[in-house]
């Protein structure tokens, strides 16, 4: 198998920087000219932290590095991008950077740890919030809440710990209650042993142990029992 290429580069060649002009469809880019040819589209930013100016000669290792520092520009913008729709993990965004070619192992390293330092990522934080939508929206049982963070790359203690903080017992069968009402809908159940069965079926595949699953189940049949009174 191929193997796939990280980086389309440009080739990186010194001599004299003959013009820098701004790209007309991207005011805040420029293109960068040496000895009347072009080389490559850089940013505003990357060009002043690198002083590049008109008449300056530099190395093919400087334009190399100018590169480096453009392609990584680039990173952080599709990490925030990719943050724009919902809060990530530290996983989540490696996995999503590393599958872009452009990306190589460094500049995903790198845009990480700058995502991690202006606290765009955190762990802790992500877990939190997967935990309190789930049991708002879609509640699921502490085993299916560990499973479905550890697939998001937590650390084993720190979901743990965050889902015991949030998730006791009495919001874990709320949670529970709230999915055998809405399974069971508008449906007239005589709750016979297979009915029960089957409910429990559903919840154990939502990751409710069977304590919570027992407590639930009697809690709504005792509920639906009222409303038909």
């Amino acid at each position: 198998m191929q193997e796939k290429k990280k980086q389309e580069q440009p080739e990186f060649r010194g001599g004299q920087v003959t013009a820098l002009s701004v790209q007309k469809a991207s005011p805040d880019r420029l293109n960068l000219f040496i000895d009347e040819q072009f080389l490559m589209g850089v940013r505003r930013e990357v060009a002043v932290q690198h002083q590049l100016k008109k008449g300056m000669q530099v190395t093919a290792e400087l334009m190399q590095d100018v590169w480096r520092d453009e392609v990584v520009f680039k990173a952080k913008d599709a990490a925030v991008h990719y943050l724009s729709f919902r809060h990530r993990s530290k996983k989540e965004m490696v996995d999503y950077l590393s599958g872009k070619e452009l990306f190589d192992e460094e500049i995903v390293r790198k845009t990480v740890d700058w995502l991690i330092e202006r606290k765009y990522l955190n762990d802790n934080e992500f877990a939190r919030q997967w935990v309190e939508s789930r049991m708002r929206s879609r509640p699921r049982g502490k085993a299916m809440l560990k499973w479905e963070l550890k697939q998001k790359g937590i650390d084993p203690d720190q979901m743990t710990e965050v889902i015991d903080d949030i998730c006791d017992d009495d919001l874990e069968i709320e949670g529970a209650i709230r999915l055998l009402q809405k399974k069971i809908g508008h449906k007239t159940l005589e709750f016979t042993f297979d009915e029960k069965r089957k409910l429990a079926q559903y919840l154990a595949r939502r990751g409710f142990s069977t304590t919570v699953i027992k407590v639930a189940l009697r809690r709504c049949i005792s509920l639906a029992n009222l409303d038909n009174d």
